[in-house]
Formats: C-alpha cells, structure tokens, sequence
C-alpha cells in the first residue's frame, strides 16, 4: 500500500460561520459529557453482506457501535443493550484490517456501504476523521463508499473527501424542513437548512449526491404540506430523484418514538396507524411491524403523485417494504410522468450523477 495511504491528521475546529452556533452546541453535547467516544477491539470481519445489488456486489462496513443523533425512531437505540450512558464505541484499526480483508478477496465489491448503522458524520471529529481514512482505502482499491448522512460534514472533511469523490457516493436523508419537528425526531442532527446548503456545496465540488425522504412517519412527516416543502427544497438544487420508504417498527422503537412525540406534545399518530400491519422480515433486518401495505402503496402513490410535478421521480427503498416485488427501472435524466398503480419500485443503487 502506498505510504501515506492511511494519513489524515487531525483537523482544528473550523466549522462555517452561518453553521457555527448550532453545530457548536452538539459538538460540546458530544465533547463534554452526554457522548464519548472510546475505542475497542472488533471481533470478527469488517465486511458484510447487504440486501442491496446482486451477491457480494454492494457490502457494509460499521465505523462504529452506538448512536450519536439520538434520533427518535432509531433502531440502533432501541437494541436491547444499548444504553445512553454508554459512549459510542469506536472500533480499533479499521483502515488498517480493511485494506488487509480487500486485499485477501479475489472478488472485490462495487461499493460499501459505510457505517449504516451509525451516521458517519456525526458530532465528533475523531468519526469523520476516520471515515476519511477508511474512503482512501476503498478509492485504493477501486471500491466506492456509500455513505448516508443527516449529519453536518465539516469543511475540511469534505475537503479531504473531494479528492476521493469519483470514490464516493452521498445520500442525504431529510424528513422535515420544520425545525421544532426536526428537533423533536432527530436532536443531533444538522439542521435541515444546514443538509440543504451541504448538498449544494456538494454538488458544486463534483460529488455526487442524492436524497432520501426516511423514514415517512403516518400522519407526521407524509402529510401534502411537510411534503411539498421537502421537494420544493430539494427542487430548487436540481434533485430529480429521491429514494422514499416507510418507519418501521419494534416494541423499543415504537416506546422511544412515541415518549418523544408525546413529551412534545404531539399527537401519538403510530400507534393506531401500526396497529393491523404485518409483522415481517427484510432480507438482512430483524423482524419488524410494518404499515399496513395499502397505506403504504396509498402514501407512496400521494409521494409520487407531489414529486412527479415536480420532474422527481421517486424510489421506493425495498430495504423497507419487503412484501412489495423488487422490480427495477432506471433512473431518465428527465423523468417521464409517472403512473401511481402498479408502484414501481427498486433498490437504492447508483444510476447517474444527481
């Protein structure tokens, strides 16, 4: 491997001035006290498959064990030993092991998909760093890094990942503009303004960028008017498809989620909604309870019908809808109108620069 492959020093605080005051405030939530950062030893392999493209063409990759954005619906805290006490756990040598397991594969994979279980740009610079180390590993090799994201890239992190980003591949995940919802669903993360103007600084360095609108919340974030605004935004940057799917949900989830809605008093639109759906399975997730799937098919069709007027299409996530077929289409460069019946739907995988 060549020398200096790994190297990637330690960047001083040098957060823009119009993000300053909010992220300046989750970084002293992650610094000093609520979060901390430790480092363990990893057991077993880096790599590991994912429902998303054909066998071993896209893998996964954890940074990390734990959770930094505290988001209401995550399933990563409500996993039966996860405590909010307990620091994020960051895992010893990945660069290093990960350049040892691709270099030992015949068969390298197209892309990994990094840290799907922990944002990889949350409130902590050692994370980000070490995200950037592990992306010049997989650029090394000819792999991509995907990477999805609520969080705030810091300037000189997205720097360092310009030189890798015909390497690299971003999703930025919104669920609302509205800032009091935002914060009530997703408390550490950067401020949907904030990922708005990210995706713009993005696109103007070369990478490419797409979004996500996940997860939809029945009666909260599918709503015409959170809707309208979302695309709107996401129309005036020049996104013309995003990827969509439902929350699905696990007693633990289901608790945290709707303590956080009621402690902010907003009304429990969960509970009742999940009530009669299926409990199923996706390839690669734990068994979950699941919208009903004509609620479903009726709130992708209205997603649909709002992002179809505005020149989006939409992709319906199968990760997140395992009772539906798995149908795919590409993506046009001007998307045609859409049909609402049948949903087409697909997996989320590269098609053209967005």
């Amino acid at each position: 491997m060549p020398q200096g492959l790994l190297s990637l020093p330690l960047f001083p605080c040098d957060i823009e001035q119009d993000a300053s005051v909010r992220h300046g405030e989750l970084e002293q939530t992650a610094n000093h006290g609520l979060i901390k950062v430790v480092w363990v030893q990893r057991q077993g392999t880096l790599l590991h498959p994912t429902p998303m493209g054909e066998t071993g063409e896209v893998l996964s990759l954890n940074l990390a064990r734990g959770c930094m954005h505290r988001c209401a619906f995550c399933s990563v805290r409500a996993a039966p030993n996860y405590s909010e006490r307990r620091p994020l756990q960051m895992y010893e040598g990945t660069p290093d092991r990960l350049a040892a397991e691709l270099a030992s594969r015949r068969h390298k994979p197209r892309a990994v998909y990094v840290s799907p279980s922990t944002d990889p740009f949350p409130p902590h610079l050692d994370v980000q760093t070490e995200l950037v180390r592990v992306t010049r590993v997989l650029a090394h090799f000819g792999v991509q890094a995907w990477l999805m994201t609520r969080g705030f890239i810091r300037p000189a992190i997205m720097d360092a990942l310009r030189e890798l980003r015909e390497h690299v591949k971003i999703t930025v995940a919104f669920m609302t503009l509205h800032r009091d919802l935002q914060r009530v669903l997703e408390p550490l993360t950067a401020s949907p303004r904030l990922r708005l103007r990210q995706i713009g600084q993005l696109q103007r360095q070369g990478f490419r960028v797409q979004a996500a609108i996940e997860p939809l919340i029945p009666g909260l974030t599918d709503t015409r008017d959170n809707l309208k605004s979302v695309l709107d935004a996401l129309t005036d940057l020049g996104i013309r498809h995003v990827s969509a799917g439902y929350l699905f949900l696990r007693p633990a989830i289901r608790d945290q989620l709707v303590e956080a809605m009621v402690q902010n008093g907003l009304a429990d639109t969960v509970t009742e909604e999940f009530a009669t759906g299926p409990i199923l399975q996706a390839r690669g997730l734990a068994p979950a309870r699941y919208l009903p799937r004509a609620r479903r098919q009726r709130g992708y069709a209205a997603l649909m019908a709002l992002a179809a007027a505005r020149g989006i299409a939409v992709g319906i996530t199968a990760m997140t809808n395992p009772d539906f077929p798995t149908a795919r289409a590409p993506v046009p460069e001007s998307p045609p109108r859409q049909r609402l019946l049948p949903l087409f739907l697909e997996q989320i995988r590269p098609r053209q620069r967005v």
